[in-house]
């Protein structure tokens, strides 16, 4: 499978694809999708823009198949409490959804047509299967469940699910927290973070979701920040935001 923007869903279980149901579907939303090929484990989609297509692989995948990625949203997932172990016993295969732009192409361009190829792909899944599967969204390194990915994106559109937030103990100094974004730079936007003290986290988790939805669709930030590289990995751009209590009261 190619490399790319991809989410791995993983599932109880899965009799494979039939290529033909998952193109028929997909014109549903745009008719000029073409079907490159498939068989019953894999299917590649093509998806024209103005400039170079969009490639699209829908494959089936043993769940550790993306194993270190697996751990690395397991610990920036907080209030995900099972452990690999137990999910082993519980998904036995997945889903991986990888979306590959021949080049550089509008964020937000980018993320509706991933997300047009990924609901379309749930929507073959059975409702019970819905309810249970686990979608493992690796540029933004966190762990979903479908109600949460649906509430996401009710709640702050197509961003809301593609990007993680995540509080750590980073700089060393008693009482000080960094507080960050995943997966804005897998979308070409430079994340953001900011160190914080004093404050609730749950706020300041707050102020940045707010904050990336701004980025997202092109509206100013309303804060200071300047641009520096991130504090903790992934290494990425960041803009480092200096959140003023008196600026953000009002958001």
């Amino acid at each position: 499978m190619s490399a790319g923007y991809i989410v791995q869903v993983l599932v109880s279980q899965h009799a494979g694809f039939d290529p033909y149901t998952l193109h028929a579907r997909l014109q549903d939303w745009r008719r000029d999708i073409q079907l490159v090929g498939g068989d019953h484990d894999h299917v590649t989609f093509s998806l024209p823009t103005a400039d170079l297509p969009l490639a699209v692989d829908v494959a089936l995948a043993e769940p550790e198949v993306y194993a270190q990625a697996l751990c690395d949203a397991l610990t920036w997932t907080p209030r995900w409490h099972q452990r690999w172990p137990t999910m082993a016993e519980r998904y036995h295969a997945s889903i991986v959804v990888a979306l590959t732009p021949q080049r550089p192409m509008n964020h937000a361009s980018l993320l509706l047509a991933f997300l047009a190829v990924l609901d379309t792909v749930l929507g073959e899944l059975d409702p019970a299967e819905l309810d249970n599967l686990v979608l493992h969204w690796m540029p933004a390194q966190q762990l979903l469940t479908y109600e949460q990915y649906r509430e996401l994106r009710m709640d702050l559109g197509p961003c809301g699910p593609a990007v993680n937030i995540r509080i750590a103990n980073a700089t060393g100094r008693p009482g000080e927290l960094l507080a960050d974004t995943v997966g804005l730079s897998e979308l070409g936007l430079p994340d953001l973070q900011t160190v914080f003290r004093g404050e609730d986290p749950s706020e300041v988790m707050d102020r940045l979701r707010l904050l990336v939805r701004r980025m997202f669709v092109g509206d100013r930030l309303g804060c200071a920040w300047i641009e520096e590289a991130s504090m903790v990995p992934p290494m990425r751009d960041t803009l480092t935001l200096k959140l003023d209590r008196k600026e953000t009261d009002s958001w």
